[in-house]
């Protein structure tokens, strides 16, 4: 068995490597290739492209398919795999994807093609649960605003929530999606005293001091709505004029999630018309957005440039949890990790091409 690994310039090859090691020590080859670009923004652009235009619109270099053609397993994060790439390996078996979202895979082929394909959900949970309570308190408490004056030699103490600035204890904080992500905001805002409800049609169970609420309350009763979705067609516009227009108007909405959830029009005519008090965005319908982008004219609202997910920690280790799952195929243990699950055998615990 062979596995190939495709590096970026966020995970290169040589984290792939080390964090399949426990595929070596079974005895399986395991080689890597970097993805050459010319720089972090061809990335980004690609990675635009393929979100918005699917998987085929855009078409790895020849050097990617001749480095993966006698594959078992291709390993990636960003590299899209697409039909034509999936043609050209002879033995491919699975495909292992080192994120969460698998856009980037043409997922319905391989379907069809009898490959597994793997993602790596809450790969960066930390970092977005611990840079949303960053966002959170950021915009409430003016942080970003006052440096940016002080930078600029102005002592500004009065913004647009100057009547309402809050403390966060016994505060509402509505999570919408509780995944790997929302469960951890959850418990780092619980630190702080907040009450905490939450909006998952897909979540089963139940947490401990979590109250499960309808999307329409979770809008109403909250001071603080965040957002931790997967984008679908379904959760496409998800927040939109109308539930917008139910939040309290000293509510602050956090997204640091994917622009898509949100209708940016109604929410910039919510801010605009003070309906809520406040936003931090870290996504946006257009990146980089320029300056004269809608959003950014506003004064209630904090912004950042995609930065959520990125660091050290997330990047390092992804790898490493992927591989933690993918070799249980190996000893016929399932594995949380699989995207197409009827490709996995339920019934002998195994899968059937690995």
């Amino acid at each position: 068995m062979k596995i190939v690994g495709i590096g970026d310039s966020l995970i290169p090859e040589n984290y792939i490597k080390e964090g399949f090691k426990n595929f070596e020590e079974q005895g399986v080859k395991v080689e890597t290739i970097q993805w050459r670009l010319e720089s972090y923004k061809e990335l980004q652009n690609i990675n635009l492209m393929v979100e918005t235009g699917g998987s085929e619109a855009y078409e790895p270099p020849k050097y990617i398919f001749d480095a993966v053609k006698d594959a078992d397993i291709i390993i990636t994060q960003f590299c899209p795999i697409t039909k034509k790439l999936i043609d050209y390996c002879d033995n491919l078996k699975a495909v292992g994807v080192l994120r969460g979202g698998y856009e980037n895979i043409n997922f319905q082929y391989a379907d069809e093609k009898g490959i597994i394909v793997f993602n790596t959900p809450g790969r960066n949970a930390n970092a977005v649960a611990d840079f949303t309570v960053g966002l959170l308190i950021s915009e409430c408490r003016n942080i970003s605003k006052s440096h940016l004056n002080l930078k600029d030699g102005k002592w500004v103490r009065d913004y647009t929530n100057a009547d309402s600035v809050p403390d966060l204890a016994d505060k509402i904080v509505g999570i919408i999606g509780f995944g790997e992500i929302g469960r951890k905001v959850a418990k780092r805002l619980a630190g702080f005293d907040m009450k905490i409800v939450s909006y998952d049609p897909f979540f089963r169970g139940k947490v401990l001091d979590v109250e499960m609420v309808t999307l329409e309350k979770l809008m109403r009763i909250s001071d603080f709505v965040t957002l931790h979705a997967r984008l679908t067609k379904d959760t496409e516009g998800l927040i939109n004029k109308d539930l917008l227009s139910l939040m309290k108007p000293t509510a602050y909405l956090i997204n640091s999630a994917r622009s898509g959830l949100i209708d940016e029009k109604a929410l910039y005519d919510a801010l605009k018309n003070k309906k809520i008090i406040g936003a931090a965005l870290d996504v946006f319908d257009e990146e980089p957005p320029s300056k004269e982008y809608p959003l950014l004219t506003l004064e209630n609202i904090t912004v950042t440039p995609h930065l959520a997910g990125g660091t050290k920690d997330a990047f390092t280790n992804s790898p490493k949890l992927l591989a933690a799952e993918m070799i249980k195929v190996l000893t016929g243990v399932k594995s949380r990790y699989v995207v197409n699950k009827d490709t996995y055998s339920e019934n002998t615990n195994s899968c059937r091409k690995l």
